[in-house]
């Protein structure tokens, strides 16, 4: 066969059943034609391999391997392939057809941050259904990501995927790679300039390599140049396996701290300290996506000033008027009832807490501060909050947002609005209705009203279907169960924890499946010191796990090994994955401080405690680790400084008194030297 038999595919030409339109180029190992599967009336692109290759075994075998690779893999961010065959002694592969632009290409134009990130998530997306499936690419690069007209994107070419678990086809030594290096200058089991150093240096490879390579494509698109240079291939690899980039916050200081972290943390010469999966990358790629998206529908809708349209920063931390750094909290108003059905005053806002607590996205500002700044506002701390009483509290404490909510009804139908509200201009960031037929079908609908508010405020779908259970579920179908859970945690933000024993008690009496009132108890008895109440709270909690939210989940594991088994290592490592899956939320850091001493690792507990306090300068409990720990390592000076801010502060809070530091520093002589 000659080698120039591929220039017989000329346009309309018939091979097999399909028919060439045009060639669109070449792609991994084989010539690619647009054509028509005559039998499917589609169109496909269609992959040859040239003749040339048809006595190099590995050649055959990498183009073989690459079809099946291709064709183990089933997600909308991978290009599909339809068919794998020989026709005339012609191998060739089918797959569909993308109409659009590699990423190569794409580049030559500026691309905008927010498409930036659309495709860099959309990759992500990729790799990490290829990695579960123990394939890695190993040749992530602009050209093999494809972006439809619509802003789909594809990855393609597989020619030099591996399947991880396949160990006859580790054969990626350092001599081969060196082999290759010298008898086919530019050719490399890679593309030079996006390879790890594991690859350069022809070690084993794994998902981590794809890591780096990703890395590499993210640099270049954020940068517009790659970050490993040099005159000679050998040059480049000597780059990537010893120098340092140049940091992206010195190439482009405006970008996000946390997207610098990223591509810092994908471009680590040792894998061990890169993302240790595509699915953890993936994961904080999407939270700040969903972060900067919300922040973005903010800005849209606050009031013009000159001053801050001139110029152009990245989304930061707000800072309310006590300091405290509350990272996207929404404050909840009370619902406006015009039922006249009084039980609706009490639960809605309760259960919309409830349901918005389940995303990691979004953060509902806590009861008892909402009655600490009523408090600073002179106001009782019982005081609905209304609508314009709740954009007063969101000015004064530096919130972005706050949800509104009505109830009314039309004989037995129940109509339902939610709304989020700009705090700075009054504008709707978002609103939904919804209908009950019925008073036993209101938490239902609160519950659609609530899934359907966080995708308009810019959370993704996968969030909200992986953390998205019904309301009626991880609380209760009863509204007169949750009107007494509502009373009792009432009395539990106000400090009165003895008072809310008996609504919590009348809540189970009504519904004795209502999971969140154990755990309610359960933390009483514990701060109480009755141990074994608290045990038998947590080990009926246990019982409803599998249909909790995955925030209630992690609580009532955390609780599990804090009441029942003692486990310190396991306690932590599920508040670990608690601070990960939920980064909005200090309570997780406060548990994880105290454990973290509690196994004599006080410079990691004073770690976590700083890192709640920067989050959250009001929160009592954080001061009292943070104290305890800088105690347990002799640094008084630094231990006398919390107490002091502590008790500037007057914080109102049963976890930061004055007896209560008597204990913790147990000694008289400690207590005048602080001067407390």
């Amino acid at each position: 066969m000659l080698d120039n038999k591929i220039d017989l595919f000329a346009d309309n030409s018939q091979f097999g059943h399909f028919r060439i339109v045009s060639k669109i180029g070449a792609g991994g190992m084989g010539e690619v034609f647009l054509a028509e599967d005559t039998r499917l009336e589609r169109k496909v692109a269609l992959k040859i391999l040239p003749d040339r290759f048809l006595g190099n075994s590995e050649s055959l075998s990498r183009f073989k391997q690459e079809a099946k690779s291709a064709s183990a893999l089933n997600h909308p961010n991978i290009i599909t392939v339809h068919e794998i065959g020989e026709s005339e002694g012609v191998n060739y592969i089918a797959t569909e057809y993308i109409d659009g632009v590699t990423l190569r290409d794409r580049m030559k134009e500026r691309l905008t941050f927010d498409e930036t990130l659309s495709i860099v998530v959309q990759t992500a997306e990729a790799l990490s259904a290829a990695h579960a499936a123990g394939i890695v690419h190993r040749d992530i690069k602009p050209e093999n990501i494809m972006i439809r007209p619509d802003g789909y994107v594809k990855v393609l070419d597989f020619g030099l995927a591996k399947l991880t678990e396949n160990k006859n086809q580790q054969a990626d030594t350092e001599d081969a790679t060196r082999k290759l290096v010298k008898t086919n200058p530019g050719v490399v089991i890679g593309t030079v300039n996006y390879m790890s150093p594991e690859q350069a240096r022809g070690k084993p490879i794994d998902p981590r390599s794809d890591v780096f390579s990703f890395g590499i494509v993210l640099y270049e698109m954020l940068t517009g140049k790659v970050p490993f240079v040099g005159e000679t291939m050998t040059d480049v690899l000597a780059a990537i396996i010893n120098s340092e980039p140049l940091p992206l916050a010195a190439a482009e200081p405006h970008l996000p701290k946390e997207l610098q972290r990223i591509v810092s943390k994908t471009l680590k010469k040792k894998r061990e300290q890169r993302y240790q999966s595509t699915r953890d990358l993936l994961n904080d790629l999407k939270e700040l996506r969903d972060e900067l998206h919300l922040e973005s529908r903010l800005e849209q809708t606050a009031a013009p000033n000159k001053a801050d349209s001139a110029a152009t920063s990245s989304p930061q931390y707000s800072t309310n008027s006590s300091g405290s750094n509350i990272k996207d909290s929404l404050l909840l108003t009370e619902f406006e009832n015009s039922t006249g059905e009084a039980i609706f005053d009490q639960t809605l806002k309760m259960a919309l807490a409830f349901a918005l607590d389940q995303s990691p996205f979004l953060d509902v500002f806590p009861q008892a501060k909402v009655r600490q700044t009523l408090g600073w506002m002179g106001l009782a701390p019982v005081e609905r909050v209304t609508k314009e009483l709740g954009q007063e509290l969101c000015l004064r404490q530096g919130l972005k947002a706050f949800i509104a909510g009505t109830i009314s009804s039309f004989g037995s139908i129940y109509v339902l609005t939610l709304e989020a509200v700009n705090a700075r201009t009054g504008e709707s960031l978002g609103r939904e209705f919804e209908q009950a037929t019925s008073r036993e079908e209101v938490l239902n609908a609160l519950s659609r009203a609530a899934t359907g508010l966080r995708e308009k405020l810019g959370e993704s779908l996968n969030s909200i279907e992986q953390y998205g259970v019904p309301v009626e579920y991880i609380t209760t179908s009863s509204l007169e169960a949750l009107k007494f859970y509502t009373l009792g945690f009432e009395q539990t933000s106000a400090g009165k924890m003895f008072e809310a024993i008996p609504f919590y008690k009348r809540a189970l009496e009504i519904d004795p499946e209502f999971s969140g009132v154990y755990m309610a108890l359960a933390v009483f008895y514990s701060n109480t010191r009755q141990p074994k109440l608290a045990t038998e709270m947590i080990a009926q909690a246990v019982k409803f796990f599998d249909t909790a939210s995955e925030n209630v989940k992690l609580r009532i594991t955390y609780f599990n090994y804090a009441f029942m088994t003692g486990e310190v290592e396991k306690m932590i490592e599920t508040l670990e994955l608690w601070r990960k899956t939920y980064p909005l939320q200090i309570g997780p850091l406060g548990n994880l401080s105290d454990c973290y001493e509690r196994i004599g690792q006080s410079e990691r507990a004073i770690g976590v405690a700083r890192e709640g306090l920067r989050f959250d300068v009001d929160e009592s409990t954080l001061y009292s680790n943070l104290a305890e720990s800088l105690l347990s390592l002799d640094r008084y000076e630094e231990a006398k400084e919390t107490c002091g801010q502590a008790f500037e502060k007057k914080l109102d809070s049963p976890f930061f008194t004055d007896s209560y530091i008597s204990r913790l520093l147990s000694k008289t002589t400690w207590r005048r030297w602080l001067n407390i």
